[in-house]
């Protein structure tokens, strides 16, 4: 704590920090002692009475040592408080670039899964004429309506006798194989499982999830030869574990022909024209943060459909997702066609592509899980505002009541008020619910000023609404903070009832003044 406040004051003092503070807290002792001792408050108490310039005096500077012990207190308890929050901050929820890495090398990176991937390939036969100069000249043998290469016209008469003539070393056969291009996935259906599962990493949670998938593909040859077709089914990350990894075509398991290959699995197989093979392969992995599928660019397909449902942590974070509050998308992908999240349910979204070609993905930035403390953390940043509108309010209210301001009143609600978000930060190790902790250090801060103040107070006015301040700033004011979008809109209510409950008490003191005067 000391260190804190030397701190703040180097910032405005230079390295005469240590003076100004010796020097304050001096003139804090001495204005204890001052207002302590029964002669001092003797004397003010008579100057004001008699009147002059005396009683002004002592009493303008009564009223500045009363401010200036007053202002201390707030200003420390809300020193501490600021400390409290850094130390909670560093302890609770940080997330650090080593554990996020040890997590996605443990666990899994983010998954994004690529469409099946298929080529068709024949073998043809070609002519090569080798010419003298070096320079091969090649006809495919079927394509008869291509006229003979112009280097060696006399060639497919009689190579052999006229070589020397045309130019032609040497002519030969060869086979090459070459792709037929064509658009062979007819239609697809894509199904994804996402159960969130949060893995904490030191003082925090990261967004972790097990995904399940179970893609079908319908696989046409399209054209009206027999090809060898060459499939190649990419994983969804370059590293990570894939359980119950499953290859089947036309409902046979097909791993004795899968062969791993550059970060995927390929096999070959013969297609006639015009045939159809289904291709199914389901797997079970792990990943984190996002999860995205990606098909063919611009290719179009007759029927396609992707559907992710996105089950929630049954250990931690919420039980129910909604599209508005929890998810968005990653860049690159589109909005799903259809959107369910029914309570009790898990969230499905669908992408219908049937007779659509697009550039974009199909995916979701999964929901984070507040950190450990994470409300906590946002309790004790704001708590310092809250302690001085609170001292604030305190003090204006009692003096426009007609009751003088009260430092040991002052002091004691301001340390009681500490003691709750201290309490609650303490409280958020043992007890993993934040409604608990709440409950139970507001529970404890009501009952305690409320004993206070009814049992030295008595049950009057002042004492009840002074009870209401703190019980304002004890539940609605904390409970506003952690309201996420609309801390602001609340926090502009409790401005505008305080605002207009002072003007009602200082337009009662004014009727009050004027009807004592007729």
């Amino acid at each position: 704590m000391y260190r804190h406040i030397l701190g703040l004051l180097e910032g405005f003092c230079g390295d005469k920090a240590r003076y100004v503070l010796a020097v304050g807290l001096f003139a804090l002792a001495v204005s204890v002692v001052l207002l302590l001792l029964p002669p001092w408050q003797r004397a003010v108490r008579a100057a004001w009475e008699k009147g002059g310039w005396r009683g002004i005096v002592l009493g303008l500077a009564h009223g500045l040592m009363s401010v200036f012990i007053g202002g201390t207190i707030v200003a420390a308890l809300g020193g501490a408080l600021l400390v409290q929050s850094g130390t909670f901050n560093d302890k609770h929820g940080n997330v650090t670039q080593a554990n996020y890495e040890a997590i996605q090398t443990n666990w899994g990176p983010p998954h994004e899964q690529a469409e099946l991937a298929v080529a068709h390939y024949v073998v043809k036969e070609q002519t090569v004429y080798l010419l003298k100069d070096g320079k091969e000249v090649v006809k495919e043998d079927e394509d008869d309506a291509v006229p003979p290469p112009a280097d060696a016209p006399k060639a497919e008469k009689d190579a052999d006798d006229s070589a020397g003539d045309t130019g032609v070393a040497k002519t030969f056969r060869r086979k090459v194989r070459k792709e037929i291009p064509q658009n062979s996935i007819a239609s697809a259906t894509i199904d994804v499982d996402v159960t969130m599962n949060y893995r904490q990493k030191g003082p925090a949670y990261y967004t972790c999830y097990e995904d399940a998938w179970k893609l079908d593909y319908l696989v046409k040859n399209r054209s009206g030869e027999a090809t060898e077709a060459e499939f190649r089914f990419n994983l969804p990350a370059d590293q990570g574990i894939w359980n119950d990894f499953v290859i089947l075509v036309n409902g046979k398991d097909w791993a004795e022909h899968v062969v791993g290959r550059g970060g995927g699995q390929t096999w070959k197989m013969p297609m006639k024209p015009d045939e159809e093979a289904r291709v199914q392969v389901t797997y079970k992995s792990r990943g984190m943060e996002r999860i995205r599928y990606t098909p063919a660019i611009l290719a179009h397909r007759e029927n396609y459909k992707v559907t992710m449902r996105i089950r929630p942590d049954p250990n931690h974070g919420k039980q129910a997702f909604t599209w508005k509050e929890d998810m968005s998308l990653p860049m690159g992908c589109m909005t799903p066609t259809v959107i369910r999240d029914a309570p009790g349910q898990p969230m499905t979204l669908e992408w219908d592509l049937s007779k659509a070609a697009t550039t974009l993905g199909m995916g979701v930035l999964l929901p984070n899980t507040p950190p450990a403390g994470y409300f906590v953390r946002d309790l004790l940043h704001e708590a310092p505002l809250g302690l001085m509108l609170l001292a604030g309010m305190l003090v204006a209210t009692w003096t426009l009541l007609g009751r003088e301001a009260d430092l040991f009143s002052l002091a004691l609600l301001a340390v009681v008020y500490y003691l709750f978000y201290t309490f609650i930060a303490y409280l958020s190790d043992l007890v993993p619910s934040f409604e608990m902790c709440f409950a139970l250090a507001a529970g404890a801060t009501l009952l305690g000023s409320a004993l206070y103040l009814w049992l030295g107070w008595g049950r009057n006015f002042a004492s009840h609404q002074t009870l209401a301040l703190v019980a304002a700033f004890t539940v609605y004011y904390p409970l506003a903070v952690v309201a996420d979008s609309y801390t602001g809109l609340l926090a502009q209510i409790l401005y505008w009832t305080l605002a207009v409950y002072v003007a009602m008490l200082m337009v009662t003191k004014v009727w009050q003044r004027r009807r004592a005067a007729t």
